[in-house]
């Protein structure tokens, strides 16, 4: 297939790659090997069916494949050849993509493309660099920072309470607050759409080291499926604090808890706003793959 490529996934989510190719697939074989013979001389054709798949699910995932083999009927000599055949989940992925390109539901996001394919529901690829939850970013530099600090300054022997210390271990608990049990959202640039961003939700497990350091600051492929999708028009935004304990306080509050942040963090480089507010346009998508 000319559109396929030979991906490296640093995030899949194989739950997901599983079940849709069952829906494709409809249902997976348990059989394990393909059974095939050949013969040296003209006979009688015959179809002959083989099945391939292994066991683990999680590891190598069950196919069901049919394909003819031409049999023929001789006197002479006959070779026989078994084999097994397994499914990496990179492959199986791979094959996941080829289907959706031929069933023409993969729309890709590049100079092309046309807002009204940007429904939710709608499968969608894109070449985009990614970058960490921007509040979190900055509060884990700010941390840094000044623990690093601390490191070269001297303390008296008898003092008050390291007021600086304390300080840290607040922010440590805000940071806390901010991020969700084994997941995290990246910030996407879309490379060929001048201005959108996508939130990519990730769940930290399906990373292949279970983190995304790898890929921040890097330009990857996301692979996903849109639920929502918010226009330049629009006065919405995505939500960076939703599913956290943050989410349900008040705007006045919150800025309040945050001004101090905000200031701190005009010391350190970073490209975006201390904000928890990812205005339009702006695509929130759950990703079944990153891949390079």
């Amino acid at each position: 297939m000319e559109e396929r490529k030979l991906a490296i996934p640093i995030y899949l989510n194989q739950r997901i790659v599983f079940d849709l190719l069952a829906i494709v697939e409809e249902g997976f074989s348990q059989l394990q090997s393909i059974k095939t013979s050949e013969k040296n001389e003209k006979g009688t054709n015959a179809d002959v069916s083989g099945e391939i798949g292994t066991k683990n699910v999680f590891a190598f995932l069950n196919l069901g494949l049919k394909s003819a083999i031409g049999r023929k009927d001789s006197k002479l000599a006959e070779k026989e050849v078994q084999e097994e055949r397994v499914f990496t989940p990179a492959s199986l992925f791979s094959k996941l993509r080829d289907s959706l390109i031929e069933r023409k539901t993969l729309n890709v996001l590049d100079n092309k493309f046309t807002p009204d394919k940007l429904m939710p529901g709608a499968f969608v690829e894109f070449s985009g660099i990614l970058k960490r939850n921007p509040m979190i970013a900055y509060m884990e530099g700010m941390i840094q920072m000044m623990e690093m600090a601390m490191l070269f300054t001297s303390q008296p022997k008898k003092q008050k309470p390291n007021t600086e210390q304390e300080t840290i271990t607040q922010m440590k608990k805000f940071t806390g607050m901010l991020k969700q049990a084994g997941s995290l959202d990246l910030i996407s640039e879309i490379v060929n759409v001048p201005d959108m961003k996508a939130v990519i939700p990730v769940q930290l497990e399906y990373f292949s080291n279970e983190s995304p350091a790898d890929i921040i600051d890097g330009q990857f492929f996301v692979l996903g499926k849109i639920v929502r999708f918010i226009p330049e028009e629009s006065n919405d935004f995505v939500n960076l604090l939703r599913g956290t304990p943050l989410a349900y306080l008040p705007e006045e509050v919150l800025t309040q808890v945050t001004s101090g942040f905000h200031e701190m963090s005009s010391q350190l480089t970073m490209e975006d706003d201390f904000t928890a507010k990812v205005h339009g346009p702006v695509l929130l998508i759950v990703p079944i793959a990153i891949y390079a």
